[in-house]
């Protein structure tokens, strides 16, 4: 009969050569509790049997290793993923586990269930993020991210500042995946020094982590740089924040064409509400052509609402020859029978001239 020890005794081969081509066996040949002991112990032959188990969802194994008292395993399971090799060492699997949707798929074995043990792998993880090689603390902060614990929100702002920005982005998006508001501060300061792919990732997040970085994303939608106005108008847009009404449509006059256009995009998601601080705007603003565009834009979008008779005239006015006075005079006529017909109070959001 062959033994545990017999059928990993080519262990020594390079990279698991001997079995890498062989097909699994049965799991009532060897248990996968033994399974479980010899892949927590390094042992590459038993790994990639269990591994095997594990991408087909097999129960029994699935409970023999949240059975199993040993976070090695899940330390070397981690490994796999993010590296290709199993307790440091070289790993030749078979080729159903080498691709890329099989390894994604293994991320599943760290998701909650009731009989593993969050907690302990929620800190496993959380010691990946100071391993020395960055692969890992970007597989681990991606995991961390799927989680989604608000715990694990502190160690994950601390690995903000990994100087690999492969790993920094990982970690950004698992913050916005957790939407930790302590992050906030932390992710605009990381913003100052962001190349466009990080940054483009911190306005993601900070659009995730939601309500609680409107403020922030206010203050940065004045700031002297163009890119980061346009960011953060567009996640104000998505984020549909009543808050941020005035700070949009001041921006549909921005000195750059593409802010203006993005806050008159983000302004449609506010339907009704942006047609009173519009009016507003236009009738204590200089008009410009730019102006004209943005504004008719944002106003042309309410053709399903019961107020579109109001500012069809304001539209009109906006395409004529003197656009410049009469788009002020039409603004303040609707705005008056608006105010009038009881249908702008409801929908009011005072602007300062």
């Amino acid at each position: 009969m062959m033994t545990l020890s017999d059928h990993f005794s080519n262990e020594s081969m390079p990279a698991g050569q001997a079995v890498a081509d062989d097909a699994p066996p049965p799991v009532d040949v060897i248990s996968v509790q033994d399974l479980a002991h010899e892949a927590a112990a390094g042992r590459r032959g038993a790994a990639w049997q269990l591994l095997h188990w594990i991408k087909e969802k097999d129960s029994r194994a699935i409970a023999a290793i949240d059975a199993l008292d040993d976070e090695r395993l899940a330390q070397h399971l981690l490994e796999w993923i993010a590296l290709g090799t199993w307790a440091g060492k070289p790993f030749v699997a078979p080729a159903s586990l080498r691709s890329p949707v099989s390894r994604m798929h293994l991320h599943t074995f760290f998701l909650p269930r009731e009989s593993l043990d969050s907690l302990r792998v929620e800190r496993m993880l959380i010691k990946a993020l100071h391993d020395d090689q960055p692969d890992l603390r970007q597989t681990a902060a991606h995991i961390l991210g799927i989680l989604g614990k608000a715990t694990a929100a502190p160690a994950l702002i601390e690995a903000l500042n990994d100087p690999v920005e492969a790993v920094q982005i990982q970690v950004v998006k698992a913050l916005g995946h957790i939407k930790s508001p302590a992050a906030i501060p932390d992710l605009v300061s990381l913003l100052q020094h962001a190349d466009e792919q990080l940054g483009n990732q911190i306005f993601s997040s900070l659009a995730q982590i939601g309500h609680a970085a409107v403020p922030a994303l206010i203050e940065m939608s004045t700031d002297n740089s163009p890119w980061w106005r346009w960011h953060s108008i567009r996640a104000l847009g998505e984020m549909n924040d009543i808050r941020a009404l005035p700070v949009m449509v001041r921006a549909l006059t921005d000195t750059d064409q593409s802010v203006a256009w993005m806050a008159a995009k983000g302004l449609t998601t506010f339907g009704p509400l942006s047609i009173g601080p519009v009016l507003r705007l236009l009738m204590f603003t200089e008009m410009t052509p730019w102006l004209v565009d943005t504004a008719s834009y944002v106003l042309s979008n309410q053709h399903g609402s019961k107020l579109y008779p109001y500012i069809e005239p304001v539209i009109q006015q906006m395409h004529e020859v003197g656009f410049r006075l009469g788009t002020m005079l039409s603004a303040q006529k609707a705005l008056t029978q608006l105010v009038a017909d009881g249908l702008e109070e409801e929908h009011t959001i005072e602007m300062s001239p």
